[in-house]
C-alpha cells in the first residue's frame, strides 16, 4: 500500500518538530545543570573562606582562647581563676548585677544552659542562691529550668506563680505576655495556669491561651480543648485541633521536666559583639 505524499510530510514535519522541542529542552536543562553547579561552586568556595577565615583567627589566637568579644565573656564566667575565689554563681552574680543590658543577659543565659550538666562546677545549690539574687525575668526562667532539668521544679513552681497575676489583669495585652512567658517554660505545670484563660472573653488571649497550652501541656489537658473545637471563630477551632493533635502525643508524664532543647529553644539571642 502506498502512503500519501501529504502524510508523509506531515510525519516528517512532526517529527522535526520534536526533535527541536527535545533539543531545546535539552539545552534548557544544560543551562539549568550549569547555573546550579556554578551556585554550589560559589558556596563551596565562600564556606572555604570562612572555614580558612576561622582556623586563621583560631591559630592566630592560640588554643583555648576565645575569637570574639562573647566568646570570651563565656569562657570567662565559666571558668575559676587563681587569684579569684568566687564561685561560678557569684561570678555570674557579679557580671548580671553591672551588665544588665539585654545582651549580657543573654550571655549569663548561655553560661548557666551550658553548665546544666556540670554540678562540680555549678551545684545545685549555687542554681538556688543565684536564683534569689536576680531580678531579670528571663535569667530566672533560665535558671529555674535547669534546675528541673536536672530534677527539681521548686525554682520553677516560684517562677510560675510569679507570673500568675498577669493573667488576670484588665488589660488583654497583660494576660497575652503572662501567657507568652508562661509558653516559655515548656513545664506542665503552667499548663494549669493557662487552661482559665480558654474561655476569656477576648478572642486574642484565647489564641495566645492556645498556643501556650500547646508549649507546656500534655494529654491531661485534652478535655479543656473539646469545647473549642466547635468555636465559631474558625482561627480558635483551627489552632484548638493543632493543638489537640500535639497534646495527644505527650503523656500524662510529659513535660514534667524541662528539657535541655527546650531551655535552648527558649534561649534569648545574643546580639553580635
Amino acid at each position: 500500500m502506498r502512503i500519501n505524499p501529504k502524510f508523509l510530510y506531515l510525519i516528517v514535519l512532526i517529527s522535526i518538530s520534536l526533535i527541536i522541542i527535545l533539543c531545546s529542552l535539552l539545552v534548557k536543562s544544560e543551562q539549568q545543570n550549569d547555573i546550579i553547579k556554578n551556585k554550589l561552586q560559589e558556596l563551596e568556595s565562600k564556606i572555604a573562606q570562612q572555614e580558612k577565615i576561622h582556623a586563621t583567627a583560631i591559630a592566630t589566637a592560640g588554643p583555648g582562647v576565645a575569637t570574639s568579644p562573647t566568646d570570651q565573656k563565656i569562657k570567662d564566667l565559666s571558668t575559676r581563676f587563681v587569684g579569684d575565689d568566687r564561685s561560678l554563681a557569684e561570678k555570674l552574680r557579679d557580671f548580671t548585677a553591672e551588665n544588665a543590658d539585654h545582651t549580657n543577659i543573654a550571655i549569663a543565659c548561655k553560661v548557666i544552659t551550658e553548665l546544666a550538666e556540670n554540678r562540680d562546677a555549678l551545684t545545685d545549690e549555687d542554681l538556688k542562691w543565684l536564683y534569689q539574687t536576680q531580678t531579670n525575668l528571663e535569667f530566672k526562667r533560665v535558671i529555674a529550668q535547669v534546675a528541673s532539668f536536672r530534677g527539681d521544679n521548686h525554682l520553677l513552681n516560684g517562677y510560675i506563680k510569679h507570673l500568675q497575676p498577669g493573667l488576670a489583669n484588665s488589660n488583654p495585652n497583660e494576660r497575652r505576655k503572662a501567657l507568652g512567658e508562661l509558653a516559655k517554660t515548656h513545664y506542665v505545670g503552667a499548663a494549669q495556669l493557662i487552661l482559665p484563660l480558654l474561655k476569656d472573653e477576648d478572642s486574642s488571649v484565647i489564641l495566645d491561651a492556645l498556643l501556650a497550652l500547646r508549649a507546656t501541656g500534655n494529654e491531661e489537658q485534652l478535655k479543656a480543648l473539646e469545647p473549642l473545637l466547635k468555636h465559631p471563630d474558625e482561627s480558635i477551632n483551627w489552632l484548638a485541633r493543632d493543638a489537640a493533635t500535639n497534646l495527644e502525643t505527650l503523656s500524662k508524664k510529659a513535660r514534667m521536666r524541662v528539657l535541655a532543647a527546650d531551655i535552648l529553644l527558649e534561649l534569648p539571642p545574643i546580639a553580635m559583639q
